[in-house]
């Protein structure tokens, strides 16, 4: 009899985080040193609270589904690992691989959710354990490092695009009517899903006018002063916004909730389209639309990637896959290979490479006014939107999976 694998998703979901999961799922159970595919309710929770589900005993019709299903179906967390290895949460979590005959931990996240596994790998190390941990990428934001992109994040930007696009089609109807519309993408620290929105078109020229990054600095004064200038010349201005642009002094230009911080320390944005309105219905003009996506750009799974479904899959499996190779402590990376025809390799990447470190838009990829960006950028993501996937409907609306099974027997003390 071999080990067992769990499976655990962190963060925030994607519309194709569970395609990750199907496919390191079905990597697992193709392999003869795999027993049962376990998944964790919740994430690093679920693992210490022992909340585990045998993915092994789902009927595949269900785990078919679940790949065409948008949010985390083994639901999420926000967890912080403490940083003293020596903390109760380890000796609890590896009590749980131990009763359960765990010999492979994969989890799937961003950031933060890299620097957990990195914890475990590095636990396992210290202590002798015989558990392999790592990590599958995740992030709509497209930030994690040493990877040339994220699962997420094509189906995210194809989101904006399309949104923007529609936007576009609609305001375009009324031609002699002066109107400003703004549209607000998440994006902390890193640009790439406000930068995505220049891939929409209007009978072939770039819709969007003005697109502002975090990694530019964000002036007020300016940023009016862009709009009356487009204004001046044209009917119609867009602006997209990355909902994490910051002022001079390197702070987010706007949070809706700035006493409110999360698990990791981040202040709660949102919100910076309309506040941006108000300043624009004040100085320049009335008739001002926002746009903001808010969560919906990334679940939007009726309208994800084929390029990205199918990657994220891939992803999934390859983690797996180095780990039945001997391969602990790594990421499945994506390397680039060529643009056209487009080409990418999964590769492993060293999860202290991954953890906890930003991946932002290059320097030269933006526009010297710190306003747009350029070709570079536009022939980057362009390659990731491009297929659609045939999701299963009925009565009208997407047939998504939810996992509901009971969680197996538990064989531990309740955790507090």
């Amino acid at each position: 009899m071999g080990k067992n694998v769990l499976l655990a998703q962190s963060g925030g979901p994607t519309a194709v985080i569970n395609s990750s999961i199907v496919g390191a799922f079905d990597a697992a159970v193709k392999s003869q040193g795999v027993d049962k595919v376990f998944a964790a309710v919740g994430g690093i929770e679920g693992v210490l609270n022992e909340q585990l589900v045998d993915l092994t005993a789902i009927p595949d019709e269900k785990i078919r589904r679940l790949r065409c299903t948008p949010s985390a179906g083994l639901f999420s967390c926000r967890h912080v690992l403490p940083a003293d290895m020596e903390d109760e949460e380890y000796k609890r979590i590896f009590e749980v691989f131990e009763a359960h005959n765990i010999g492979y931990f994969f989890y799937n996240g961003g950031n933060d959710s890299m620097d957990t596994a990195m914890k475990l790998n590095k636990y396992a190390k210290l202590h002798g354990y015989d558990v392999r941990v790592n990590g599958i990428p995740k992030t709509i934001d497209n930030d994690l490092f040493g990877t040339d992109h994220c699962p997420g994040f094509g189906s995210a930007a194809k989101c904006i695009a399309t949104t923007l696009q529609e936007c576009a089609h609609d305001t375009f109807s009324y031609p002699n009517s002066k109107t400003v519309i703004i549209m607000e993408t998440m994006g902390r620290n890193a640009g790439w899903l406000a930068g995505s929105a220049s891939c929409a078109r209007y009978n072939g020229k770039q819709i969007a006018d003005l697109i502002y990054l975090p990694e530019a600095v964000f002036d007020l004064d300016r940023f009016l002063g862009d709009i009356n200038d487009r204004l001046s010349q044209q009917t119609m201005v867009y602006a997209v916004v990355s909902e994490g642009v910051r002022g001079a002094d390197g702070k987010p230009y706007f949070s809706s909730s700035k006493n409110t911080q999360d698990k990791f320390g981040h202040h709660q944005l949102g919100g910076l389209a309309a506040a941006l309105a108000e300043e624009v219905k004040k100085n320049i003009i009335k008739r001002v639309k926002t746009v903001n996506l808010d969560i919906a750009q990334r679940c939007a799974s009726h309208i994800m990637s084929k390029v990205d479904h199918d990657e994220a899959y891939l992803a999934g499996a390859r983690s797996v896959e180095f780990a039945l190779e001997g391969i602990s402590g790594v990421m499945a990376a994506f390397e680039r290979k060529s643009n056209d025809p487009y080409t990418v390799d999964v590769v492993p990447l060293d999860l202290t490479l991954a953890a906890n470190t930003e991946k932002t838009i290059p320097t030269d990829w933006i526009n010297k006014e710190g306003n747009n960006i350029n070709e570079k950028f536009t022939e980057y993501v362009t390659p990731l939107i491009q297929g659609e996937v045939a999701i299963p409907y009925s009565n009208g609306l997407p047939d998504y999976a939810v996992i509901d099974e009971p969680v197996i027997e538990k064989k531990l003390k309740p955790y507090s």
